[in-house]
Order: structure tokens, then C-alpha cells, then sequence
């Protein structure tokens, strides 16, 4: 038998979910889910593992370069090398998120994943729109993270530069929102990456009580573990976290707070739009096109023959043509 699962048999899934059971309030399926997945997200957690410490490794090389820089700001001195170049080997960890997602996302709307074998696919068939992601987080968060420290150290000298440096906050913040919902978009819609940021953008303002609580949430749980006191046995606690269950949770609570946002607003209304069409050709009606929540579904042209239309295919929808011209292609 593998470790946990991690190498074990993939073939057989679990028990199903009782389709005619009444639904749950959101809390009680998020613990019950969790406590039934445990296992599953240990096994999801030291897999992402493997690629993060290879991440603290490259980071940890950048730092040991002698040649570091400081940045003096007023009253502000910053290693400008650890804080701005350092981090950016996270950036290769990028694509590996997409793994995450994909096994959380289907944990989250009580589906079956394979932990192996669906986060290595999730990666494959992900991983250039979760790099460039990462490319533009880390270049977004350098830029506003230099230009927050610079207005305020300089509101000690002008009152004014509080102005700019609560923008730049804002705009973080709202950046920081929208990154909740990009991975699960990315793994499951057939969206261009313009189309997928705008609708993240949007859902920044639909979702922002979920926002503010998973950013709540996630700061407090961050705090306290950096904050409490670092005894021998409290490393060893936090290596332990880390290495079996901190990555894998985080990215369940936020699938999970997110996916009825855009259930809500991009799968549900696709499908009530596919069920009225059906039901408008049967009566010889032509049906409206889909344009999903903020455009981005099928493009509207005034004969759309069946090749054109969308279908839903393993958690993804994608167009019938793109399905007949790339028969190999997994989506995930």
C-alpha cells in the first residue's frame, strides 16, 4: 500500500454523493468535506511540497549572492536584492498551483479527483497561463509593494503622499482579490487570459464579502503561525504544517468560498442558456448566444453551426471545433 495513497491505486473511486440529499448549510459541508478528504489533501499537500522546496532552495542561492543592494527611503532602509529579487523564484512555482486548484476545485463541489495523476495533468494543461500569472504577480506586487514604501516614507516630508500610497494599497488589494478567482477560472473555462483577468476583475466587486473573509481568515491563520514563540517543538509543528496541510487547506477554503460565486454567474447561466436553446430548436425558435458573465464564451455571428458551440468537457468548457481539431488533448 503507498504512503497515504500517494502511490497507491488510482483506479477505484470513492463513495459518491447522495444526489437527492437536501443540501447542507456552507460551514457544515466545508467541515464535513474536509474531514472526508483529509487524507487526500496530505497527499495533495506533499506533492506541492516537492516543487516548493525546490523553490526555497533557488531562493535561498539568491540570497546567499554577496553582492546585495540597499534601497534608503527617508527613514526607511530596505535590502533591496532579499526583498525584490529573492522572491522571484516563486514565480516557478507558479504552474504547480494549477494542480492545487484543479484536485480542491473538484474536492469543493463534492466530485472525485485523483490526486496524482489529476494535479500532474492540471499542470501540463495549465501551466503557460499560470506562469505568465506569476510573472505579472510577482512584477505587480514589486512595483506597488517599492511604491507603497516610497510615498510613505515620504509622507513624513508632504502629508499628500498618503494619497498615492493608499491607491497603490487599494489597487493590491483589489489585485490580491482577483487571484482568489484566476487559478479555478484558468482550470476550468476555455477563456482567453484577458478575458479570464476581466472577469476576475469583476468578481473582485461580486464576491467582495467572500474576499474580505478569506483575506481575514488567511492573514490571522498567517500571523499566528509566524508569530508564535519559536520553541523546538513549535518548528518542528510548523515544518510539519507546512510540509502536510497548509498549502493544500488554503487552496480548499479558497475554492470552496469562491466556486458558488462562479457557479453562480458563469456555469449556471451557461447552462440554462444551453437547456433554453435546446428547447428553442425543438420549436423551430432560434435561441440568444451566450456571451458568458463579461463576454467570453461563444462569439456571436449571425449562423453558428454545431462545431461552434460550447460543451462542457471534464470541468472545462471549450468550443466542439477546438474538441475535432486536437482529438489527443486532455483538459482538466
Amino acid at each position: 500500500m503507498g504512503f497515504l495513497g500517494l502511490f497507491g491505486n488510482y483506479d477505484k473511486p470513492g463513495p459518491g454523493v447522495n444526489k437527492d440529499e437536501p443540501p447542507k448549510a456552507a460551514p457544515v459541508r466545508f467541515f464535513e468535506i474536509l474531514f472526508r478528504k483529509f487524507t487526500k489533501l496530505v497527499q495533495l499537500n506533499l506533492i506541492f511540497i516537492i516543487p516548493t522546496l525546490v523553490a526555497l532552495a533557488l531562493m535561498f542561492l539568491l540570497y546567499m549572492v554577496p553582492f546585495h543592494f540597499i534601497v534608503q527611503l527617508q527613514n526607511i532602509v530596505i535590502d533591496g536584492w532579499a526583498t525584490f529579487v529573492v522572491p522571484l523564484p516563486l514565480v516557478l512555482l507558479s504552474p504547480f498551483t494549477a494542480g492545487l486548484t484543479l484536485v480542491t476545485r473538484n474536492f469543493a463541489r463534492e466530485e472525485h479527483a485523483f490526486v496524482w495523476s489529476d494535479f500532474w495533468d492540471a499542470v501540463k494543461g495549465n501551466w503557460k497561463y499560470f506562469l505568465i500569472n506569476g510573472f505579472l504577480c510577482y512584477s505587480v506586487f514589486t512595483l506597488l509593494g517599492f511604491a507603497i514604501l516610497y510615498y510613505y516614507s515620504m509622507a513624513g516630508v508632504e502629508w499628500l503622499n498618503y494619497i498615492p500610497c493608499w491607491i497603490c494599497l487599494v489597487v493590491a488589494i483589489i489585485f490580491l482579490f482577483a487571484q482568489f478567482y484566476l487559478p479555478m477560472m484558468f482550470v476550468t473555462f476555455d477563456l482567453k487570459f484577458s478575458h479570464a483577468y476581466k472577469n476576475a476583475m469583476i468578481f473582485t466587486i461580486a464576491g467582495f464579502g467572500r474576499n474580505i473573509f478569506l483575506t481575514l481568515i488567511m492573514g490571522v491563520l498567517v500571523f499566528v503561525i509566524i508569530s508564535v514563540p519559536m520553541l523546538n517543538i513549535t518548528v518542528l509543528i510548523l515544518f510539519l504544517l507546512f510540509a502536510f496541510f497548509i498549502f493544500a487547506f488554503f487552496s480548499y477554503l479558497i475554492n470552496f468560498t469562491i466556486y458558488p460565486i462562479i457557479n453562480g454567474y458563469l456555469i449556471e447561466p451557461y447552462q440554462k442558456m444551453q437547456k433554453e436553446k435546446e428547447e428553442a430548436a425543438t420549436k423551430g425558435i432560434a435561441g440568444e448566444d451566450f456571451s458568458g458573465l463579461f463576454a467570453q464564451l461563444p462569439e456571436e455571428e449571425e449562423d453558428e453551426n454545431e462545431e461552434e458551440k460550447y460543451v462542457y468537457v471534464n470541468g472545462k468548457l471549450v468550443k466542439k471545433s477546438e474538441l475535432n481539431k486536437k482529438p489527443d488533448k486532455s483538459i482538466e
